[in-house]
């Protein structure tokens, strides 16, 4: 039997499962092998991935950031659309939504908007585009507008239309007059309902073009998720041995945390913290990057995590009680992954290459490798 890191119970090979402890969505499918573990069960890897690795991906400011890293490999001659970006939930009430639902607004690469009609959840009211479970298996549908700047390149719009809600029952609804059948990029033929609503719609936007949009927002998103990288990573770093300490029973509570009990007090600080030291932030971080840096600390190793160089945050992983000398001194000055999740790639050097790869003195030939292919049509889609 081995122990599950997360729920710490006794679990047989076979319900056991391979865990990214870096997530995929941060590009944890492209990180060394040593930060993949087999020593989480089945549920933990379910469950956890919704409730905490959702609850952190799908927040507002963190899905946008995720959005504007991704625009750093935009490439208008390629046939990939564009992700859309969620502008929280809409003032607009289209005719006939049934109870519990909510009018979601989204937005295109070149202004284009849309409202999808969705099922809401109460319990997950923070989560941009809905519970990803719900979603995948309820009916939906999504009203589409064209705007002013579409005509300068509609191969753009037409992608981002296409691509978006993949993976969801969302029936597609163009509200924008089109001289083609917006069938073949995946659209249906309104029904009286679609038609009511289109109506609707097209006379809000038309003579209110000013929108009152709701972002939810839940203060302690990332509790839970930082909590559960902390163990992660300190698991594979260290082994079993620093998941029995008392502050490794402080992060367990925090990875269990619920939102009627108080938060537990880990060491560490959340990205509300940093306008104490908001140059940290950008030297701990890359724009068009996910960095992850380990980094000894005070007889201790913490875990900072950084998102396109304005959004971080730090945890203590492991307590000197479990640490050898060794443990620390194999660390060095730190230890940085920088990941790029639009290119399924990522580099691992030491934290003095980083960081004189950061100011300029001695730049990394990978990370400038990488650099030179990212952010080469910036100033597209000003240009429309």
């Amino acid at each position: 039997m081995t122990l599950c890191i997360y729920c710490r119970k006794p679990k047989s090979k076979e319900d056991l499962t391979l865990e990214h402890v870096i997530p995929q969505f941060l590009g944890g499918a492209c990180v060394p092998d040593e930060f993949k573990t087999r020593s989480v069960c089945k549920s933990c890897n379910n469950d956890l991935g919704l409730f905490v690795d959702a609850s952190f991906e799908k927040h507002w400011f963190v899905t946008d950031k995720l959005r504007e890293i991704h625009y750093s490999t935009f490439d208008p001659s390629q046939e990939v659309g564009l992700p859309l970006i969620c502008m929280g939930h809409s003032d607009l009430r289209p005719p006939m939504m049934e109870e519990g639902e909510t009018c979601e607004a989204w937005l295109g690469p070149l202004g284009e908007q849309i409202y999808w009609v969705r099922k809401d959840d109460s319990r997950l009211y923070w989560y941009s585009g809905g519970n990803p479970r719900t979603v995948k298996k309820a009916a939906s549908r999504a009203y589409y507008l064209f705007s002013e700047r579409s005509p300068k390149n509609p191969a753009l719009s037409l992608r981002a239309f296409r691509d978006s809600f993949a993976g969801r029952r969302v029936r597609k609804i163009m509200c924008t007059t089109v001289d083609f059948d917006p069938k073949v990029i995946g659209f249906s033929d309104p029904d009286e309902l679609d038609k009511t609503r289109i109506d609707y719609i097209l006379r809000n936007c038309l003579t209110k073009p000013r929108r009152r949009n709701r972002v939810r927002m839940y203060v302690h998103y990332d509790v839970r998720f930082m909590a559960k990288l902390a163990i992660g990573m300190a698991h594979c770093l260290f082994g079993e041995r620093v998941l029995s300490t008392t502050y490794a029973n402080m992060l367990h509570k925090g990875l269990w945390h619920r939102p009627d009990e108080d938060v537990p007090e880990l060491q560490g600080a959340t990205d509300w913290m940093k306008p104490r030291d908001p140059h940290f932030a950008k030297v701990m971080g890359d724009p068009d990057a996910v960095t992850i840096a380990i980094v000894p600390v005070a007889n201790a190793v913490a875990v900072n995590l950084n998102l396109g160089e304005s959004m971080n945050w730090s945890i203590q992983c492991a307590s000197g009680e479990s640490l050898a000398p060794e443990d620390i001194e194999a660390l060095g000055m730190g230890r940085v992954i920088v990941l790029y999740p639009q290119l399924h790639r990522s580099v691992d050097l030491p934290m003095v290459d980083y960081i004189a790869h950061k100011i300029g003195n001695r730049p990394h030939p990978k990370l400038t490798e990488i650099g030179a292919m990212l952010n080469r049509n910036r100033d597209y889609l000003k240009s429309l």
